[in-house]
């Protein structure tokens, strides 16, 4: 049978729908191929396969170690002695133990060259199913002649995303939707990474476990996908913690033992996605990327190509020893935006040309989020002495975009960074609860300062005064007002006092007090004038 004759499983069907297919084809003699990636589930095929056989069922396969023992696949699945040198003498040994039975080799891509030949003789006389890792290294005359004789060749398709959820449901019952959610996008239809990642979020909260990124850090720290009170409990923590690693490791072989079988350049393509963390175009990507489609490792989507499964991708870069993951890491720098190509810097270890781009495509940033992420990046980059101003624009960005815990961050220096940093960290310390520290924190900016640093010290003052002693709070305003002026009397920025503070000493007498109506002109939107991070009575 020609290829053009083959049949192949719908994309959508589930591993079901393709054991349907699969036992309709053995209900005559004759041969089937199971293909697909590492960790496709090609292994479950088979056992389903078998246990739905009404019959005896040979079950045997290649192994990598053992690929120069001749007819070693099928010796295992027959148990026999078998005529390995005589192809035909060989073929009509199994036909005669196999008979009505069904015959199943898995790891095909491990099979010597006795099996192989073997096989489009077996084709004619017996039910046989085998399992192909795609991408493999048989031989170039091998691949022909097994379609040829095939009577389906069938692709496993990935999981769709019910699937993968109910198989993270079953794996890890008590994993909540966020990290479900989470462990399926990251899986992409892999049945063996969903299992890894959702036993890895059950027992440690993260969804990811020995690839590139593990975790995804913030300001507060680590941040890791919530479960059902944060992790598993009691026995079954240390059960599956202590089954992780094992689990991890065979994700790890199967991929690596899957990109052995790709040449270099394919190899270095799965890498680059990886350490990308994202789709990218074949440009990016390399000579590689047309052997990674016909292994159904990639996928097409609008011009670019994403991994089929991003967490296989991160594997595959994880197994880069460090100096080809720095190579890499700099090759992409030359290739991706700057703002991309800070992160590759840093992660190659140039943290000097990481500090350069950084600062040099903040200011270009249409975001402030992107100019904050850009600017903290140049700060916090190891063996690096950011400039004051790159710290203190840093910091104004972090806050204007609510990070105030990264604002701290990159303000907490030995070395002096002037008043203007003194009132940032006043407001970030403010913002994330510290009080007295924001008070210690911009006490020693002088009365002389520029108007609007004396303006943002004295509200930060006045705020820490009302938290810690809100009887005093009126007449500290009073003596802000004097300095700075009256405050605004518009309806937009009518004060409003903490529920535990008093009123002005001025109101403390009258019931129903209500802002007077705004003056005449442009209405006043902060005061003290100058001050910045908004009005000091919205507190």
């Amino acid at each position: 049978m020609t290829e053009a004759h083959v049949r192949h499983a719908p994309a959508a069907t589930r591993p079901g729908a393709l054991v349907e297919e699969a036992t309709a084809l053995l209900a005559a003699p004759g041969l089937v191929v199971v293909a697909g990636g590492p960790g496709s589930g090609r292994s479950t095929v088979l056992t389903q396969l078998g246990a739905a056989f009404r019959g005896p069922v040979f079950a045997g396969g290649g192994l990598a170690m053992l690929q120069a023992v001749p007819a070693f696949a099928l010796t295992r699945a027959v148990r026999v002695r078998l005529p390995a040198a005589d192809p035909a003498l060989l073929a009509e040994a199994v036909r005669s133990r196999v008979r009505g039975g069904l015959l199943i080799l898995d790891d095909l891509q491990w099979a010597d060259p006795a099996t192989l030949s073997a096989l489009p003789r077996l084709a004619a006389h017996c039910r046989m199913v085998v399992a192909l890792r795609t991408p493999h290294r048989l031989p170039p005359d091998a691949v022909p002649a097994l379609r040829a004789a095939a009577a389906g060749w069938l692709t496993v398709p990935p999981l769709d995303a019910q699937a993968a959820t109910e198989l993270a449901h079953r794996v890890a019952p008590g994993l909540d939707p966020v990290a479900v959610a989470a462990v399926v996008g990251r899986a992409g239809g892999v049945p063996l990474a969903v299992e890894t990642l959702a036993r890895h979020a059950a027992a440690h909260g993260s969804p990811g476990a020995g690839a590139v990124w593990t975790e995804e850090r913030s300001d507060e720290g680590r941040r890791r996908l919530p479960g059902p009170g944060g992790r598993a409990s009691g026995a079954s923590a240390s059960r599956q913690g202590a089954d992780l690693t094992g689990e991890a490791a065979q994700v790890e072989y199967a991929v690596a033992a899957a990109l052995a079988d790709l040449t270099r350049p394919a190899r270095t393509a799965m890498a680059a996605l990886g350490l990308l963390g994202r789709p990218a175009t074949a440009a990016v990507l390399g000579a590689g990327v047309d052997e990674l489609a016909e292994a159904g490792l990639v996928t097409h989507h609008e011009g670019e190509l994403a991994p089929v499964s991003p967490y296989l991708a991160e594997v595959a870069a994880g197994l880069l020893d460090p100096p080809g993951r720095a190579a890499l890491h700099r090759r992409l720098a030359g290739l991706v935006p700057p703002r991309e190509a800070a992160r590759h810097l840093a992660a190659a270890g140039d943290g000097a040309a990481a500090y350069r781009v950084a600062v040099a495509a903040a200011d270009r940033m249409p975001t402030a989020g992107e100019r904050a992420e850009l600017l903290l990046l140049a700060c916090d980059l190891p063996e690096v002495d950011a400039e004051p101003a790159v710290r203190v624009a840093a910091a104004g960005a972090a806050l204007t975009c609510g990070r105030p815990r990264a604002a701290v961050r990159v303000l907490s220096t030995a070395a002096p960074l002037g008043v203007d940093a003194a009132v940032l960290r006043g407001e970030a310390l403010l913002q994330v609860g510290d009080v007295a520290a924001a008070r210690a924190a911009v006490a020693p900016v002088p009365d002389d300062a520029a108007p609007a640093v004396v303006a943002t010290r004295d509200r930060i003052l006045l705020l820490a005064r009302l938290a810690a002693d809100p009887a005093g709070a009126p007449a500290a305003a009073a003596r802000v007002a004097a300095r700075h002026g009256d405050p605004p009397r518009t309806p937009g920025c009518a004060p409003r006092w903490p529920r535990y503070a008093p009123p002005p000493a001025s109101r403390a007498g009258s019931t129903g007090w209500r802002p007077r109506p705004p003056p005449p002109g442009p209405p006043v939107t902060c005061w003290p004038p100058g001050g910045a991070r908004g009005c000091w009575w919205r507190r």
